[in-house]
């Protein structure tokens, strides 16, 4: 199984957040039609940066009573 590159995976989103975003200010039928998948996107993009946070965090050392 390939290791999935998060990092890489938050660029992509914002990148088609922002192209949808940018589209659906020019109409108003776009951003009807848009709305779904940004919502969708954006969700996306908060699960992996908590994924990305949780990978990152030090796990806490246990000290030993003595």
């Amino acid at each position: 199984m390939r290791p999935i590159d998060i990092d890489a995976l938050i660029a992509n989103y914002n990148e088609m957040i922002n192209t949808l975003e940018y589209d659906s200010m020019r109409s108003a039928g776009k951003a009807k039609l848009n709305a779904d998948k940004l919502v969708n996107l954006h969700e996306l993009v908060e699960r992996y940066t908590k994924v990305q946070n949780s990978k990152k965090a030090t796990p806490k050392k246990e000290v030993a009573n003595g």
